[in-house]
């Protein structure tokens, strides 16, 4: 998707829903705001602003549109039209969606019953419908929809969910309009409405998609996908000296689990009660927590780590990055997801952190901690050696 007609200037004030105030070669003139919601985050007074002009001959009332904002430096596009386009021009590339196979064909704005509907997808695993919502609100990595209570949005959700509780396919598509952000949730503060029913459309059988925007000057395309947690991102506090019963208990569950499992990892010494007291000593050792529940721990380390200066494959960044050791859920928790939002929440951490990448280990025949690591979006590198000799498979997760 490309703009034809694209200026910058400094944006000024809001006058209403519909125009904005910039100043543009020292001029102060009115243009059109293409975006309904709030967007209190974007719109302050001196921020830098790229607009489109209308076309030559058009009878428009404002001759720019305002449709992107410097935020510190990312670009976010608030153009509310722009997700479709860009949803459309996705499907043309016949991508692979999760519940419809390759993607054949697709049809724009079809009615079904009493509704329209943004997309009827055809793919190779079946077919139906899509809606798709732009998002704009982002704060430290944490991209979040809406930013106004919509009424209209709430009854397309709740729409699609009677669709996959028929037995239809259908889904809903989130375009993050910038780059940068690792995790997506509904906004429960300003619409918990708009949450619950995402929460029940997805348990219904409703997939859904997060994908962020790269925006380059007057173009931009959807480019890779974020993950999203339909609940409050996990609490995840530094654990003190204090909650070394607590860290040590969840290693011993951890322990039990991988033995019966027939994995051979933690099963000798390491770790002992003195590395683990060491970690916590450092300020390495995180405790996640859902409504104040422990569910989980996790070692966090920053810097090169000398276990992964070798490997038989290649690391995909060279940067700075974030390593995750000794990764365990509590039994109470297992089968409930939390291994997944433990990772989303390591995620913002990283994001806050600066870091390039985050990598990760385990054990080969470490099946269920494989599969959570690649669903979390991690790709495979190759085969590190550890301290004791022995092979792990080492993957990694780029923040860029």
């Amino acid at each position: 998707m490309h703009y034809s007609r694209m200026e910058e200037a400094v944006f000024l004030k809001r006058e209403n829903r519909f125009i904005a105030y910039i100043e543009k070669n020292g001029v102060k003139l009115p243009v059109h705001v293409p975006n309904t919601g709030r967007c209190r985050e974007l719109f302050i007074s001196g921020r830098k602003v790229v607009l489109n002009g209308a076309e030559p001959g058009s009878k428009r009332k404002t001759a720019y549109s305002l449709v992107t904002v410097d935020k510190g430096g990312m670009w976010v596009n608030i153009d509310s039209q722009a997700p479709n386009h860009l949803v459309a021009e996705y499907l043309a590339t016949e991508p692979t969606l999760k519940g419809f196979g390759k993607i054949h064909s697709f049809k724009r704005e079809v009615t079904h019953g009493g509704s329209r509907f943004d997309f009827y997808v055809e793919g190779s695993e079946g077919s139906g419908f899509i809606e798709v919502k732009g998002v704009t609100l982002e704060k430290d990595g944490h991209a979040r929809f809406p930013d106004a209570p919509t009424t209209r949005g709430t009854k397309h959700l709740r729409e699609l969910g009677e669709l996959a509780a028929a037995g239809e396919k259908a889904g809903v598509f989130f375009v993050v309009q910038m780059k940068g952000p690792v995790l997506f949730s509904p906004n429960d503060e300003t619409d918990p409405n708009f949450g619950d029913e995402l929460r029940s459309a997805y348990e219904k059988g409703v997939e859904i998609y997060v994908m962020d925007t790269l925006i380059e000057r007057n173009q931009m395309k959807i480019d890779r996908e974020v993950s999203f947690d339909l609940y409050e991102p996990l609490e995840m506090v530094v654990a003190e000296e204090d909650d070394l019963e607590s860290v040590l208990s969840l290693v011993q569950s951890g322990r039990e689990k991988l033995k019966r499992e027939g994995v051979n990892q933690w099963q000798g010494m390491d770790p002992t009660e003195e590395t683990i007291l060491e970690g916590i000593l450092k300020g390495h050792t995180f405790i996640f927590k859902d409504n104040g529940n422990i569910v989980g721990t996790a070692v966090l380390a920053e810097g090169k780590d000398p276990t992964y200066a070798a490997i038989d494959g290649a690391w995909r960044t060279d940067g700075e990055y974030l390593t995750i050791h000794r990764s365990v859920v509590s039994e109470k928790y297992v089968g409930k997801g939390m291994g997944r939002r433990m990772m989303n929440r390591i995620k913002l951490y990283a994001a806050s952190r600066n870091v390039d990448a985050i990598r990760v280990d385990t054990h080969e025949d470490n099946k269920a901690m494989r599969r959570l690591i690649e669903i979390s979006g991690f790709s495979y590198c190759g085969i590190i050696t550890v301290a004791d000799g022995t092979e792990r498979e080492a993957y990694e997760w780029s923040l860029k």
